[in-house]
Formats: C-alpha cells, sequence, structure tokens
C-alpha cells in the first residue's frame, strides 16, 4: 500500500498484480516513508504482517486511525485473471523455498505444473491462507478492494487492460507504469502461462476458492 497524504489518494497493492512496477511510479508521492512495506511484527500479539499487501481489515484492525484518515482519500487497485494470478504466486511462492528447489521447478514446466496442481487441490484454504503472512500472494483479491461487502476503492483497474486507466485520477500519478508492466518472477511467465497446463481437480479449486473474485471483477471460468 501506498499512502499519499499530498496528493490524497491511497494505491491498494494487490499481490502479484503488477505492484512493484507501480509502487516504483507512485513511490515519489508516499508521505508515510514507505511504512507500508516489507513484514513488520504488530502489537502486543506480535501479528506478523506482510505490509505492502495489507488487507483493508488488517489495516481497519491494526492501524484504526490510518484507516480513518484516508477515507476521503481516492483509493485504486489493480485486479487479474484468477488464474494467470494464483500461477504467479506460486512462481512467489518458491521464492521461500532454497534457489536451487526453485531453480529445479520452474526449470521444469512438467514440474511446475505439477506442483501448482497438487497446491491448489491441498492447499487453498481459507485458514492458512488469511493466517500465515507467507502465503499472502493467495489471498483473494477482494480481500484487498472490498471491506464489509462493499467496494472501497473508487477505481479497480483489470492489469489485462490498462486502457481502463486513462482519463482517470490515477493516470497522472502511474504515467507510462500502466503500460510497461515488469515481471518480478518472471522466468515461466515470460512466454505466458499456459492454463491448459491446469487440472480439472486444481480449476474446480480455483473457482470454489476465488468464486468471489470472479464474480466480483468479472472473470469467466474455465
Amino acid at each position: 500500500m501506498i499512502i499519499s497524504d499530498s496528493e490524497a489518494f491511497v494505491f491498494v497493492h494487490n499481490p502479484k498484480v503488477g505492484g512493484m512496477t507501480f509502487r516504483t511510479a507512485l513511490a515519489q508521492f508516499d508521505t508515510r516513508d514507505n511504512f507500508f512495506f516489507e513484514w513488520k511484527t504488530i502489537g502486543d500479539s506480535k501479528k506478523q504482517l506482510d505490509m505492502a499487501h495489507i488487507t483493508l481489515f488488517q489495516l481497519r484492525k491494526f492501524f484504526p486511525e490510518v484507516f480513518e484518515d484516508i477515507k476521503g482519500y481516492y483509493k485504486f487497485g489493480f485486479v487479474r485473471n484468477p488464474y494467470t494470478r494464483f500461477l504467479s504466486a506460486i512462481s512467489q511462492h518458491l521464492k521461500l523455498s532454497t534457489p536451487y528447489t526453485r531453480a529445479a521447478i520452474l526449470g521444469d514446466p512438467d514440474l511446475f505444473y505439477q506442483f501448482a496442481n497438487s497446491f491448489a487441490v491441498n492447499a487453498l484454504q481459507d485458514g492458512p491462507i488469511e493466517n500465515d503472512h507467507r502465503l499472502v500472494h493467495f489471498r483473494k483479491q477482494s480481500n484487498f478492494l472490498f471491506i464489509d461487502n462493499n467496494q472501497w476503492v473508487t477505481d479497480v483497474f483489470k492489469l489485462e487492460n490498462p486502457a481502463e486507466v486513462k482519463g482517470t485520477q490515477a493516470a497522472a500519478w502511474l504515467g507510462e507504469a500502466a503500460n510497461s508492466i515488469k515481471n518480478q518472477t518472471s522466468q515461466l511467465s515470460n512466454s505466458g502461462y499456459n492454463l491448459e497446463k491446469l487440472s480439472t481437480a486444481a480449476v474446480e479449486k480455483i473457482n470454489d476458492y476465488y468464486s468471489i473474485d470472479f464474480e466480483r471483477f468479472g472473470y469467466e471460468g474455465l
């Protein structure tokens, strides 16, 4: 998340949706000294939060004054096709393993998709994903853009359609960033993720787990 008090805007950093490209473009407007970035231990409960990807529930719970301060600001964020976002999250999650393990899996596309399919079937569960900051990239996109079943952000843009940004308030701050997104977990994704490699069971689990995102953001299921 980036908050600009001088410009009165909030950029919500939905994971695996070009966020680092946007953060780079928006950093010059950040008036909170990059506070909402990196992992931090918060409060007496020693809760671990991924501050860059803080959910709206977490923001309101742990930083109620900030949540109130920015109520009237212009807020925006991006969403992505749930299938490609899930696969990008798999690539990101592999960074938590040794570089040798990650290189071995990413270097073998068949192995990568086997791992992704197994992860979808066995690990897409609310409990672990909502409570473990290491799994933040798999959280539902709605958690970053909606709260109490209401859309909190002013504008939601689809990563696949950067033209949506044109003519909005966000366009002036983002500049060319909306059209020049750099992938931070490239390698396999440079040639495009192959959704046909997702197993039937994995697709069913992704469809079920991210059903609210498909519905709210207008993506079609396989």
